[in-house]
């Protein structure tokens, strides 16, 4: 009888397919029956959302008197915002200064905040709260999140932001009297340019500045006097000219660098003037503007709101029916066994 026996290594390949086609199929079961297991648990609660929908309109209804309960309850308020630039403050100097007016704020201390800021007690009653924000440029922003997506760049970006020398800001504050706005951005900056730190600082820099200016303007005089004696050199001799004896032909003294110099130098006067103008005072870029509708929200926004936490709160109690039962069972279970 001719038959063909079987190697061990074809037998081996037939158990392996066999284990093989095993697995696929309690993968597909078991997925199956997860599928099953996730459309019961939809089915079972929304079957158990509608019977319980007359509690659930309740919670939505109760979060709504809520909401304008809470409107009428507590008193509006608005948010603006102003941006202002200055050489001289950084972010910690005036961070810190904000910060004591907004502590101030929040423990109602409004006879001190009326004090510090210059304004009657009424105005300061109206602030609810003052914070300022550096607001950094996309470039530096982009610097920011790549060393932050980078590993091992921790001590690159402290350093990034430590050397941060942006100077602008925002100032956010929430009144309840929008006539309140009115001045407030000039009185805060009154407010910041009374810190003494800064104002010496200012002083020595504008002084620095005058100096440099003052020592430009001799630089700028003297090629003034550089470029007469140039021009006359170029003179043709004749007897009706007296012509000079400087010679600048040599590669030293190129007119046209000479020209060259002198407007570079009247340039940094310009640049220094600037900065003269600018930066001895906090340069306010956007003022507080006022807005008709309050930070806290429309007595609607705040009934869509306290409709949607009543939503949420009946969302979490068919949740909690659907556990009760299932726990239920569970232990009369295992009680019969």
């Amino acid at each position: 009888m001719n038959y063909k026996e079987r190697t061990p290594v074809e037998n081996n390949t037939s158990l392996d397919e066999i284990d093989l086609s095993k697995i696929f199929i309690s993968i597909g079961r078991g997925f199956v029956k997860f599928l099953k297991s996730i459309f019961r648990l939809f089915f079972l609660y929304l079957d158990t959302f509608i019977s319980k929908t007359k509690v659930i309109f309740a919670l939505i209804l109760v979060g709504t008197i809520l909401g304008v309960a809470y409107f009428y309850a507590f008193k509006p308020y608005y948010e603006s915002r102003m941006t202002l630039n200055s050489a001289y403050y950084r972010g910690e100097f005036l961070d810190n200064s904000i910060q004591n007016l907004n502590r101030l704020c929040s423990e109602n201390n409004f006879r001190v905040l009326a004090s510090l800021l210059k304004i009657e007690p009424k105005k300061a009653k109206s602030l609810r709260k003052i914070q300022v924000e550096q607001i950094i440029s996309p470039n530096m922003q982009m610097l920011i999140d790549l060393y932050k997506n980078t590993k091992g760049n921790q001590r690159r970006l402290d350093s990034l932001i430590l050397n941060h020398s942006d100077s602008t800001f925002q100032i956010m504050v929430q009144v309840y009297d929008t006539t309140t706005l009115v001045g407030l951005d000039t009185v805060l900056v009154n407010y910041i340019k009374n810190n003494k730190f800064v104002n010496k600082r200012i002083a020595i820099e504008r002084k620095n500045l005058l100096s440099r200016k003052a020592k430009l303007i001799r630089e700028s005089k003297n090629l003034d006097t550089l470029k007469s004696y140039m021009a006359k050199s170029y003179l043709p001799d004749g007897p009706s000219k007296t012509g000079t004896n400087v010679t600048l032909n040599d590669k030293e003294s190129n007119p046209i660098d000479i020209y060259r110099e002198d407007f570079r130098l009247y340039d940094q006067q310009l640049k220094i003037d600037r900065l003269l103008f600018i930066n001895s005072e906090i340069e306010i870029i956007d003022r507080f503007i006022t807005f008709g509708r309050p930070a806290s929200g429309t007595i609607y926004k705040n009934a869509a709101k306290g409709a949607i936490g009543g939503l949420l709160i009946g969302l979490l109690y068919v949740f909690y029916i659907i556990l009760r039962n299932g726990l239920h069972r569970f232990r009369t279970m295992v009680e019969e066994d």
